[in-house]
C-alpha cells in the first residue's frame, strides 16, 4: 500500500453470503465458502478494489478470513461488515450496514460469537433488534465503526417507502437523524437516484451531512453486481482513499471523496515525487496530483523548499534571504534535488505576496488579475473638466493682482509750466506686441488631433468602413482649418516681428538723438512720452478694473463612470478616487488647501493674502497664485490617478475591502482558472483571512482548484489540513537531522501516523481533528 492515494479505490460493502439464509433463503444458496473464486473473479471484473460481506444479522469469520485471503492480491482491501436490522419507534425496522475496523481479529471473533450464543442472539426479538441493543452490541464488540443506512428510495421520493428503508421513518424523523449526522452514509443502488440525491442535498443545503454511497446488495454471486440475470447494472462507488478501514471512515465522512465516476483529478501538470538528499541520504516523497501540504517545526525549511522547488526564485530580489537560506541548507546538508519548470508552474504566491498585491492600488504585482481588467478609465478627460474650471479661477485672480501690479508701477509726473510744454518735442511711442500664444497652441492642437484620428482611430480593425470615410474627409476638413490657423499664426508672428524691429529702431534712434539734445529738451521728450504712458496705463487700469468679478462655479455635474468588467460573482474595476465632479468638489479642493476659515474673494484678494491664506505654504515657491495651482495640482493628481480595483457584483465599487477579502477574491478567480493547468504553490493562504472565511470559503476553493491542478502548500492552519482533507501531508522535524514523514491523512505505519502528527504539532489540530472524524483511534 502506498502512502498517498494514486488512483480511487472501487467499493462495495453490501453483498450477502448463504449466511443470510434466515431471511433470504435460497437467493442466497450459491454464496457459500467454495464459490469465493467465482465471487472474486467477479470482483475483480467488475474492478472492486474494496468489499465486504454484510450478512443480515450475521457475521461468519471462517468466510470473512477466506475472503481476506484475497487482500494484497485479487483485492486491495475486504473489511469485515453486518446488515444489522434496527428497530425504531417500536414498530419500524431499518437496515444498517455496519462495517467494521479489521484490525483486531480477537474481537471479530468475538463478534461472531455474539450472533451466535451472546447477546446478539439474546437481544434478537421479532428478527431485529431495538436501538439500543444495536449500540450495546457494538460496544460489547469494541471495535471501530461505520453506519451506512439503506434507502433504496431517494429523500424526495412519493412513493411509499421500502419496509428496510431509512425513509419509512417518515420525512420527520429522517431530517431529526440528518441533523445529528447520526449515520456517516446512506447507500442507493439504482442509477437514476443519483441525481435526485443531489438534489435534494443541494435544495436542503444538507451536502456535508448527507453523504451517499453505492452497494450491490448481491444475494446470488453467479450474477454479481446484481442478483438475477435480467436485473439492470448497479451504480458502484470510487473513494478517494487509501483501501484500509481509516481511509473509508475518511473517505465516507467527507461528501469530497466520494463520486461515482472515479475521477477526482484533473488534466493538470504535476510533479511524482519530491526528491530531498539528506547528509548524502535521498528521500523519496511521494506527491498527490492533488493538495499537498508542508507542516513542521518553526524555522525548519518549509518556505525556503518552495522556494527551492521554483526555478525562478520569489527571494531573488532579497539577497539577506537568499543567503540565509542557502547557509541553511548547507549547514544541514540539504539538497532540494527537484525543480519545477517554468512551464510547469501555474503560480508561486510566497507568504505575504497576496496581501503586498491588494496594498499595490493598481494591482501591479500580479499580472493573471491584469488579463481581468477593462481599459483603464479616462480619468485625463475627467481631469480636464476639472482644469478647465479651474483655470478661470486662476484667470480671475491673475486679473486681480496684474491690477494691482499696475497700480503698484504708476509713477509721480513732474508737471512742465505751460511754456515747457508748448514746446515739448514727442519722438515717437514703442508700437505694443500681441501676445499670440493662443493661436499657436490652437495650431499645435490641430496637428494633434489629426494626428491621433490618423494613427489611432482610422487603423482600428473594430472601425466600420463607413466611419473610417467619414473620419479620412473629416481629417480634411481639419487640414483647411490648420492650414488657415498656420497661416494666420504666420501673419501675426511676422507683424510681432516688424513690432519689435520697429520698437527697437525707435529706442535707437532716441538714444542717439538725446545725446545730441540739451538737457531741457530731453526733460521735454520724456515728459511727453510719460504722459502718454500714463494715459494708456491709466485706460488700461479702467478696463481691467472693470473687468474684475467674483469667482462663481460654472462646472455641470458629472458622475464619474468607472470602466467595469464582470468576472464570475466580481466587479474588476478601473475608478478614480472620486465618484462625481460638481460645485461641491471644486470647492472642497480649493478649500482643501487654505487654512480654516479662509474665504477667497477674487475681487479683493491681494498676493499677500493669497500667501497668508495657503495651508503650509511651499515655501521654495515664491508666487502664491503659482503655490495655489501647486496645492491644488497635488490634490488632483491624487484623485485622478486611474485605481484597479476588485469588488463584490453589485457592491460599491468605492467600498474599500479587508486583507482577508481581497485574499478570497483571489483564490477563487484561481480557482476558476482552466486554461492554465500548471502547479500552484503558495505559503501560507491562511494569512490575514479569518477562521470563519476559510470555512465558509477558501477551503471550497481550494479543493476546486485542486481539481485541475496539483497545490503544494505550506500552512499551520489545522482547517487548510484536516478540514480541507488533504492528498498528502509533509512533515519536517528536525533531532540530529532533518526528519522527513509523509502520506495520506488517514495514512499510518508502525513508525507513525498522519493524524496524530498532525494532532500533535499544529495548533487546534487535535480540535479540528475531533470536529472532523466522529470515529477515530481512541488513543487519538
Amino acid at each position: 500500500m502506498g502512502k498517498i492515494v494514486e488512483k480511487p479505490i472501487k467499493i462495495d460493502l453490501h453483498i450477502h453470503s448463504v449466511f443470510s439464509k434466515h431471511k433470504d433463503g435460497k437467493k442466497v444458496a450459491f454464496n457459500t465458502t467454495d464459490n469465493l473464486p467465482i465471487f472474486v473473479s467477479k470482483l475483480k471484473q467488475n474492478g472492486i478494489d474494496m468489499c465486504a460481506i454484510t450478512d443480515h444479522d450475521k457475521f461468519d469469520f471462517n468466510l470473512y478470513k477466506k475472503l481476506k485471503e484475497y487482500e494484497g492480491k485479487e483485492l486491495l482491501k475486504v473489511l469485515p461488515g453486518v446488515e444489522f436490522s434496527v428497530n425504531f419507534d417500536g414498530n419500524k425496522t431499518i437496515h444498517i450496514v455496519t462495517i467494521f475496523d479489521d484490525k483486531d481479529e480477537e474481537k471479530l471473533k468475538n463478534l461472531e460469537k455474539l450472533f451466535v450464543d451472546g447477546i446478539g442472539k439474546e437481544r434478537y426479538i421479532n428478527n431485529a433488534y431495538s436501538r439500543d441493543d444495536y449500540f450495546t452490541i457494538l460496544k460489547e464488540v469494541g471495535i471501530d465503526f461505520v453506519m451506512i443506512a439503506h434507502q433504496k428510495k431517494t429523500p424526495t421520493s412519493t412513493q411509499k417507502p421500502h419496509k428496510a428503508d431509512v425513509m419509512s421513518l417518515g420525512q420527520k424523523t429522517f431530517n431529526e437523524l440528518l441533523f445529528m449526522e447520526y449515520f456517516d452514509a446512506y447507500e442507493f443502488r439504482r442509477r437514476d437516484n443519483e441525481i435526485f440525491n443531489k438534489k435534494f442535498s443541494i435544495d436542503n443545503d444538507v451536502k456535508e451531512k448527507l453523504r451517499f454511497v453505492t452497494g450491490s446488495d448481491c444475494h446470488n454471486w453467479n450474477y454479481y453486481p446484481n442478483s438475477n440475470e435480467n436485473e439492470e447494472d448497479v451504480r458502484f462507488t470510487y473513494l478517494k482513499a487509501l483501501p484500509t478501514f481509516k481511509g473509508l471512515v475518511m473517505a465516507i465522512t467527507d461528501y469530497h471523496r466520494i463520486n461515482y465516476s472515479g475521477s477526482f483529478w484533473g488534466q493538470g501538470r504535476y510533479i511524482k515525487e519530491l526528491c530531498i538528499n539528506i547528509n548524502g541520504k535521498e528521500n523519496k516523497i511521494p506527491l498527490s496530483r492533488g493538495i499537498n501540504v508542508v507542516i513542521g517545526d518553526n524555522s525548519i525549511g518549509k518556505s525556503l523548499l518552495l522556494h527551492e522547488l521554483t526555478s525562478e526564485r520569489a527571494i531573488s530580489g532579497k539577497p539577506k534571504l537568499k543567503k540565509g537560506y542557502e547557509k541553511y541548507l548547507c549547514e544541514n546538508g540539504i539538497e532540494i534535488e527537484t525543480h519545477i519548470e517554468e512551464k510547469d508552474l501555474f503560480k508561486f504566491n510566497y507568504q505575504g505576496q497576496i496581501r503586498e498585491i491588494f496594498e499595490d492600488e493598481n494591482l501591479k504585482a500580479d499580472k493573471y488579475l491584469a488579463e481581468f481588467f477593462p481599459n483603464e478609465i479616462d480619468a485625463q478627460g475627467y481631469r480636464k473638466i476639472v482644469d478647465r474650471e479651474l483655470e478661470r479661477l486662476y484667470t480671475l485672480i491673475e486679473r486681480k493682482c496684474n491690477y494691482d501690479d499696475q497700480i503698484n508701477q504708476l509713477l509721480p509726473m513732474e508737471l512742465l509750466d505751460e511754456e515747457e510744454i508748448e514746446n515739448e518735442l514727442v519722438l515717437g511711442i514703442e508700437l505694443e506686441t500681441s501676445d499670440i500664444s493662443e493661436l499657436q497652441r490652437l495650431v499645435e492642437r490641430f496637428k494633434s488631433i489629426i494626428e491621433e484620428i490618423e494613427k489611432e482611430l482610422i487603423p482600428n480593425t473594430e472601425l466600420d468602413e463607413k466611419d473610417r470615410e467619414r473620419l479620412t474627409s473629416e481629417i480634411e476638413y481639419l487640414g483647411m482649418l490648420q492650414k488657415k490657423y498656420e497661416t494666420r499664426y504666420e501673419i501675426e508672428k511676422l507683424e510681432r516681428t516688424k513690432k519689435n524691429a520697429f520698437n527697437t529702431a525707435l529706442k535707437v534712434f532716441k538714444r542717439k538723438y538725446s545725446e545730441r539734445q540739451t538737457d531741457q529738451q530731453n526733460k521735454h521728450n520724456a515728459f511727453s512720452e510719460e504722459k502718454k504712458i500714463l494715459a494708456e496705463n491709466i485706460a488700461n487700469l479702467i478696463k481691467t478694473r472693470l473687468s474684475l468679478e467674483p469667482y462663481n462655479c460654472q462646472i455641470d455635474e458629472i458622475d464619474v463612470e468607472p470602466e467595469v468588467n464582470p468576472v464570475d460573482s466580481f466587479l474588476f474595476v478601473s475608478k478614480i478616487g472620486i465618484e462625481k465632479i460638481d460645485k461641491s468638489y471644486i470647492e472642497r479642493i480649493i478649500n482643501g488647501v487654505l487654512k480654516r476659515g479662509s474665504v477667497l474673494d477674487v475681487k479683493k484678494i491681494t498676493r499677500e493674502e493669497l500667501r497668508k491664506m495657503i495651508l503650509r505654504y511651499p515655501t521654495e515657491i515664491e508666487e502664491p497664485l503659482e503655490a495655489l495651482k501647486a496645492k491644488i495640482a497635488t490634490k488632483l493628481d491624487s484623485d485622478f490617478k486611474p485605481i484597479k480595483a476588485i469588488t463584490e457584483n453589485g457592491k460599491d465599487v468605492y467600498t474599500d475591502l479587508s486583507a482577508g477579502f481581497n485574499s478570497r477574491i483571489y483564490f477563487k478567480l484561481l480557482s476558476g482558472e482552466e486554461k492554465n493547468k500548471g502547479i500552484y504553490i503558495i505559503d501560507q493562504p491562511e494569512d490575514h483571512i479569518s477562521q470563519k472565511a476559510i470555512k465558509e470559503d477558501v477551503l471550497e476553493q481550494f479543493r476546486n482548484m485542486a481539481k485541475r491542478r496539483q497545490i503544494i502548500m505550506v500552512t499551520h492552519n489545522p482547517q487548510f489540513i484536516v478540514n480541507l482533507d488533504v492528498d498528502n501531508v509533509i512533515f519536517l522535524s528536525k533531532e540530529k537531522e532533518i526528519l522527513v514523514q509523509s502520506g495520506a491523512l488517514e495514512y499510518e505505519d508502525d513508525e507513525y501516523s498522519i493524524l496524530k502528527i498532525v494532532a500533535d504539532n499544529i495548533d487546534g489540530g487535535i480540535y479540528t481533528i475531533q470536529q472532523r472524524v466522529k470515529r477515530y483511534e481512541k488513543n487519538i
